[in-house]
């Protein structure tokens, strides 16, 4: 009989755990702010490990703890996501006719060129889309300031002896020669020069004073290059811009701006545009910081119904290198697998276009 009821409350105990452990992760599940298709799938798979476990309640228990830990720290990262890129995100997962991943690095003959095989190996970053849409390691950086006047009290206070420095002039990072190392001889930098209507000035037929073409507004981002604290400056559209936080402490002699890019080490200028820097984000992976770009590109020259949808992950070392595409060699090989690129055809609505 004693043999019975201890069965009995071994049997209430476990029951009661297991119960409790369901509603936790039930809790969890129902906070994220969006649920993708792959923590879904995730689900599925750990309600059938549980099904595997048959009457082993400690199986069972294990695999509710095992799941519990690793949706909670999803659920954190998930908090970091700002709403309008789970809305994007969103929008993907649920019209999406066709989803490509690719790793882009070189550019030739007018269309980038997938990795080769060997650059495949590397394991570091191979899995970062499975664990995006996890919100798996990942966590998307606050930022400092976001679409402020450039001349307002909160971007001078962030940027401080830098603000002189004029940093809504909208400067253009040109490379000479792809093929050639990294030197800064081929490299050159110059503002955007538009005329009193606002063209540019170099395509415009209307002689007159030419103007520096500003930013309304400025996002600043915090990034860590090379183990040192940046500030990273985007505009409306154009390159980002990365400063070192120290060297934004202290008074300058110097403030010619292209000198500053050309010679300093404190200042290093992205080689990739941005339409827009409210979709651009610093995200920090697996210790490290990248660029994430999010954006919608209308279909306009087929007929067609599509929309795309991309998401661009980059490393920001790719970015700042004065030669981004450089040939393949042994020597160059840690600097495969860092330009991701996610994108899908969605058919949300039928847009007639008529070709010429």
């Amino acid at each position: 009989m004693l043999n019975i009821l201890a069965i009995l409350l071994i049997a209430n105990i476990y029951s009661y755990q297991i119960n409790k452990l369901k509603i936790e992760l039930d809790s969890i599940y129902k906070n994220f702010p969006y649920i993708t298709k792959e923590i879904k799938q995730d689900q599925d798979d750990f309600l059938k490990n549980i099904s595997d476990c048959k009457d082993d309640n400690n199986c069972i228990i294990n695999a509710y703890k095992v799941r519990i830990k690793e949706l909670s720290t999803s659920l954190e990262n998930s908090k970091t996501y700002p709403k309008e890129l789970l809305e994007h995100i969103k929008v993907i997962q649920e019209n999406s006719i066709e989803c490509n991943k690719y790793n882009y690095m070189r550019y030739e003959h007018g269309r980038f060129i997938d990795e080769p095989e060997k650059c495949r190996k590397l394991l570091k970053l191979n899995n970062f889309w499975q664990d995006f849409f996890r919100y798996k390691d990942i966590k998307i950086k606050p930022k400092i300031v976001d679409a402020k006047p450039y001349a307002s009290q909160e971007v001078k206070d962030t940027l401080k002896y830098c603000w002189d420095l004029g940093l809504d002039r909208k400067v253009y990072k040109y490379i000479k020669d792809y093929s050639s190392d990294d030197s800064n001889d081929n490299v050159s930098y110059r503002f955007i020069e538009v005329d009193k209507n606002n063209e540019l000035y170099i395509i415009s037929k209307i002689k007159g004073k030419k103007y520096i073409e500003k930013h309304k507004s400025i996002t600043i981002s915090d990034v860590v290059l090379d183990d040192k604290n940046y500030l990273a400056l985007s505009g409306e559209i154009g390159n980002i811009l990365f400063i070192e936080k120290d060297f934004c402490n202290h008074p300058m002699k110097n403030k010619n701006l292209l000198e500053l890019l050309k010679n300093s080490n404190k200042m290093k200028m992205s080689n990739k545009y941005y339409e827009e820097a409210k979709e651009t984000f610093i995200i920090e992976y697996k210790g490290s910081d990248y660029i994430l770009n999010y954006h919608k590109f209308n279909n306009l020259n087929h007929i067609r119904y599509n929309n795309y949808y991309n998401i661009t992950f980059i490393d920001i070392l790719d970015m700042v290198s004065n030669v981004i595409y450089q040939p393949y060699s042994e020597k160059t090989l840690n600097r495969c697998n860092k330009f991701k690129i996610f994108g899908c055809e969605i058919n949300l609505k039928k847009t007639w276009q008529i070709l010429d």
